[in-house]
C-alpha cells in the first residue's frame, strides 16, 4: 500500500517531501520509525491531488485531524491518517507548513531523490531535516547529531560553511571535539559548547552541560511555535469541527444541476 500511495503521488503529480523518521532512516541517521511523515506543497491544486490520492488508497482520518482545507494547511496544522496494509496498516502524518524550514518551493530545490523499496522518493535535504528535528523530543537531538556527522563524512574536504554549520548543529560533546580536531575550522561559532570544547577538550561534562542548555532553549522555541496551533486545534475540537476519526477521506464531488 505504501508503494501504491507514492505511485499515486507520482501519477497525480503531488508535490511532497518525505520528512522526519523515515527520511532519517534513508539517510542512515535512525533505525526505526512507526509512521510516514510528509510535507506537501500547500497550494490548492496540490491539496486537491493529494486528497484524491488518499481516496484512491482508502485512507481514513486518525486522531485530532482538522478539516483538509488550504487554510488549515497553510496555518501549520498536522493531519493524521491511517492506510490499510499488512499488520494493521500504517500511519501517515502530513503538514503543509512545518516549523523552521521556510517555504516549500525552496526546500524542494534542496531536496534529494532517493531510490527506496517504495520507489524513487523526494526526500527533504539533511539541512532542512536537522531543523525539522529540533523538537521537544530529546531523542531527536541524537538523530540530528547523526545527520551532521553523515553530512561531514559525505564530503572528502568539507568547505568552511559546512564545518561551521556542523559545529552549530551537533549535540554530542564527542562530535564537537572531533570536528574541531579533524577539520581545524577557520572561525569558531559563538556557541558555549564549542568554545568549552576548544578550551578544555578533555572535560566533556562542561561541554555536555552547555549542550543541554542549547537543547532546552530549542525545546522552548518549539513549544512556543506549537502553542497557538494547538490552541486553534482545541477550539476546533470544542466546536466539533475535527474530521471524525475513522472517516474515509474522499475528494468532494461537484454537484450537478440534477443532484
Amino acid at each position: 500500500m505504501i508503494q501504491k500511495l507514492f505511485r499515486s503521488f507520482h501519477e497525480s503529480r503531488v508535490q511532497y517531501l518525505l520528512i522526519s523518521g523515515q527520511a532519517s532512516i534513508l539517510y542512515g541517521a535512525a533505525t526505526f520509525s512507526e509512521d510516514i511523515d510528509l510535507w506537501i506543497n500547500p497550494t490548492q491544486r496540490n491539496l486537491n491531488a493529494f486528497i484524491q490520492s488518499l481516496e484512491s488508497c482508502h485512507a481514513r482520518a486518525y486522531k485530532l485531524t482538522p478539516p483538509l482545507t488550504n487554510r488549515n494547511f497553510v496555518k501549520g496544522h498536522g493531519f493524521h491518517f491511517t492506510l490499510p496494509g499488512l499488520d494493521g496498516g500504517f500511519f501517515l502524518d502530513v503538514m503543509g507548513k512545518p516549523p523552521r524550514v521556510g517555504r516549500y518551493e525552496q526546500a524542494e530545490k534542496r531536496a534529494r531523490t532517493i531510490e527506496t523499496a517504495w520507489g524513487r522518493l523526494s526526500v527533504v535535504s539533511i539541512e532542512d531535516l536537522v531543523e525539522l528535528k529540533k523538537t521537544r523530543r530529546l531523542l531527536d537531538y541524537e538523530v540530528i547529531s547523526n545527520l551532521v556527522r553523515i553530512s561531514l563524512e559525505e564530503e572528502k574536504s568539507p568547505d568552511p560553511h559546512l564545518v561551521d554549520w556542523a559545529l552549530l548543529n551537533t549535540f554530542r560533546a564527542e562530535d564537537i571535539v572531533w570536528i574541531l580536531r579533524t577539520f581545524n575550522p577557520s572561525s569558531i561559532p559563538s556557541r558555549k559548547a564549542v568554545k568549552s570544547a576548544l578550551e578544555a577538550p578533555r572535560d566533556l561534562d562542561i561541554v555536555r552541560r552547555h549542550i543541554f542548555e542549547d537543547i532546552a532553549c530549542l525545546q522552548g522555541k518549539d513549544t512556543a511555535y506549537w502553542t497557538p496551533i494547538l490552541k486553534e486545534l482545541k477550539r476546533l475540537k470544542s466546536m466539533n469541527q475535527l474530521v471524525p476519526e475513522g472517516m474515509p477521506i474522499a475528494y468532494p464531488k461537484r454537484r450537478t444541476r440534477h443532484s
